[in-house]
């Protein structure tokens, strides 16, 4: 018997029918793919009043601050050093030593030139560790401008009010208000929007400004998705025209801005706000 799993079934008329469809439009929907009834739901909040102030102190309580996670800063010195602390840089380390000795003990033992393979090994040795030291440095550099992108206030409504907050303090479920010149301060799907650009740069490289919307497109199997969707609105993003209102899904780390930053510090990637059911 064939161990292959048949992704072919047969209709009433014996026709062979593809199951790679069915499998696609039966996946969990994504964030972008619900209706905006359906997430305010979710995360248990009011399209109207937003968070009570004492549900929104429990979330950040949970959740914690809406910040990316920085690294104690390492030195320039410090991380060259530690680039020298593997086995392939303590075997090069090691050909240098007994090449040099060699060299040492025979005949040409005072000529400069007998020594080349051994500099030659070492400057390679130097270079390598100094590329990657300053390699290092520079993602440690682009973390903490990553850090420098959000907002430090926005613009929520709690308890029925329109108020202004610590960026830091937004939880999963706030209601925030976004209009020209702001930052998108948490990984957002609109709830209202009027005329919204954003740039995108940030995540998808491109330098023209997207609109944004609140519709949700209905999946198409076969057919590859956006990396930004039409109607989210994420972390660090600058808001180029129009106004939002839109409710927060995803905070910190977990927002597309935090995948980049736990990448950047080689901590794994952060959880994608936009995987629907995974969220809590």
């Amino acid at each position: 018997m064939s161990a292959s799993v048949s992704m072919n079934k047969r209709d009433k008329r014996g026709s062979a029918v593809d199951l790679r469809e069915d499998i696609s439009v039966s996946a969990p929907l994504k964030i972008h793919e619900k209706t905006i009834e359906d997430v305010i739901a979710e995360f248990q909040s009011d399209g109207v009043k937003g968070l009570s102030s004492a549900e929104a102190a429990k979330r950040l309580e949970e959740d914690g601050p809406n910040q990316l996670e920085k690294p104690p800063r390492v030195s320039l010195l410090m991380l060259f050093v530690i680039q020298l602390n593997s086995v392939i840089m303590y075997l090069l380390i090691a050909a240098v030593v007994a090449s040099a000795a060699i060299k040492a003990t025979g005949d040409d033992k005072d000529k400069f030139i007998s020594y080349i393979d051994s500099i030659a090994i070492l400057i390679i040795v130097l270079i390598n560790a100094t590329i990657a030291a300053v390699t290092e440095n520079n993602a440690n550099d682009a973390l903490e401008a990553l850090s420098s992108l959000q907002s430090p206030i926005s613009t929520v409504i709690r308890d029925g009010e329109e108020v202004q907050v610590d960026s830091a303090d937004l939880v999963r479920g706030d209601i925030v208000k976004l209009g020209t010149g702001d930052v998108v301060p948490a990984d957002v799907r609109c709830v209202k929007a009027n005329d919204l650009r954003v740039n995108e740069m940030l995540l998808t490289g491109e330098p023209e400004d997207v609109a944004k919307g609140i519709k949700v497109k209905p999946r198409q199997p076969g057919v590859a998705e956006k990396l930004t969707a039409d109607n989210m609105a994420f972390s660090s993003c600058d808001v180029k025209a129009g106004t939002a209102i839109g409710i927060i899904v995803a905070t910190g780390m977990r927002t597309r801005v935090g995948t980049i930053a736990a990448l950047l510090n080689n901590s794994g990637g952060g959880e994608d706000p936009d995987a629907g059911a995974a969220v809590d």
